[in-house]
């Protein structure tokens, strides 16, 4: 467990690295523009104490009342915008003491102009900017999440999130603590505020992108630019073996996924009728292990793009079990690649099941998946796990995550995250080939 909270800590700081996080960085600097330690310990308390609220101990809770974040968060932009505007144009705030007193006394406290209003406003803009940064975490809390939805709360799941916020806090304290100097540094009262209309414009403009959705957009064209195999190493971080040890223990896995390794499968003779493969170049052949009978598929509420699928009637067929939710930029990574084996490989014999296990609230809108599977183009068969069932049977713990099965039903190689995509398309060929 300690290594767990050690690198827990150190995934929340480097979180800020990520693309998904892009949006968050006006929105504290906004949010803490106004001068005072108060407003600023008022964002960093109240950040962590929605953040850990929304994760781990209300997630439950909150989609019983059909309070998921597919509403929560856009209102908390709404809020961030509103306080950006009158941050970027003083005379909007003006306006908005004499149309409507007692809530433009309000927005005066979350703006910083009332005195003695510092850590009353940082708490209220804190919490919204918990909201922003909810759908951002890697491996280790998606873990967290994932038991805390299906189970509910645990001291382990709270210790965890709030090691998480502890580390994330820090480059956030570190960039709003930086605002706050640079506009006191200005040495005029004008050029001051010149900076505070700055940081209003784009804390107005990073909350619209998130009420309009595209936020995700930009986040892709970002993580595009950057090296490749980036949010990967991110995630590796997370992913050393005492820490999934650990991870593991706080779930009841039904599936046994020690198996030992086997020498059949390998990539004797992968047959011509095969298709040329996707990747430039692959590997001569990958070392396949036999991890015991898939189990089959439980607990699914709704099937898309196909009637309702067994393990026994994929028998004789390679079957690829992707588990994802739609919201995950990692999974938004490797969509491309599973659709493109799912295009090249389905008429030579290769199944691709995305069970859909949603890691947010507003993830487990059937309606949502079905609009995101329909949007990605998606046409291979896409299992709902809203009660991660199927995801609890294969001891799964990561967004996005690959089962590899025979044709005799038998697991026999898995790969979690993103890269080693030709790897992965070698294990296909290997399958496929052994298939006949």
């Amino acid at each position: 467990m300690v290594a767990v909270l050690a690198f827990a800590l150190v995934a929340g700081i480097l979180t800020i690295l990520a693309p998904c996080t892009l949006p968050v960085v006006p929105l504290i600097l906004g949010a803490a523009a106004a001068d005072g330690r108060r407003r600023l310990a008022g964002l960093l308390i109240g950040f962590g104490l929605t953040f850990v609220s929304v994760t781990v101990l209300l997630v439950s809770a909150l989609a019983t009342l059909g309070l998921t974040t597919a509403t929560l968060r856009p209102a908390a932009a709404v809020v961030l915008g509103a306080v950006g505007l009158s941050l970027a144009l003083p005379r909007f705030g003006l306006w908005l003491d004499r149309t409507s007193a007692p809530l433009a006394r309000l927005g005066t406290r979350f703006a910083g102009r009332s005195a003695g209003s510092g850590l009353v406003g940082g708490l209220v803009l804190g919490a919204a900017i918990g909201l922003i940064w909810a759908p951002c975490v890697g491996p280790i809390m998606a873990a967290v999440i994932a038991v805390a939805a299906s189970r509910g709360p645990s001291v382990e799941a709270v210790a965890i999130a709030l090691a998480y916020v502890a580390g994330a806090v820090i480059p956030l304290g570190l960039i709003a603590g930086w605002g706050q100097r640079a506009a006191r540094r200005l040495g005029s009262i004008s050029r001051g505020a010149r900076l505070q209309r700055s940081f209003g414009v784009a804390m107005t403009l990073s909350a619209l992108l998130v009420v309009s959705g595209l936020d995700l957009t930009v986040e892709n064209a970002v993580g595009g630019v950057l090296p490749a195999g980036w949010s990967g190493a991110l995630a590796s971080i997370e992913e050393q073996p005492a820490v999934q040890d650990s991870l593991a223990g706080m779930e009841d896995s039904t599936v046994n996924q020690q198996g030992s390794a086997a020498t059949g499968g390998q990539a004797a003779g992968v047959p011509v009728a095969l298709p040329a493969p996707l990747a430039s170049s692959l590997p001569a052949s990958v070392s396949l292990e036999n991890r015991g009978p898939a189990p089959d598929f439980q607990g699914i509420t709704a099937w898309i793009n196909s009637p309702a699928l067994t393990m026994a009637g994929l028998r004789g067929k390679v079957v690829l079990i992707e588990f994802w939710t739609f919201a995950c930029i990692n999974c938004q990574h490797v969509q491309p690649y599973v659709k493109a084996w799912s295009d090249r490989y389905g008429p030579a014999g290769l199944v691709v099941v995305g069970v859909h296990s949603p890691e947010l609230s507003f993830e487990r809108d059937l309606g949502n998946v079905r609009q995101a599977v329909a949007q990605a183009g998606l046409h291979y068969p896409v299992a709902f796990d809203p009660s991660f069932t199927t995801w609890n049977a294969y001891g799964n713990s990561y967004w996005p995550a690959f089962y590899f099965v025979d044709k005799d039903g038998q697991i026999r190689h898995t790969h979690f995250g993103e890269g080693d995509y030709a790897g992965s398309e070698q294990v296909i060929r290997q399958l496929l080939a052994a298939a006949g």
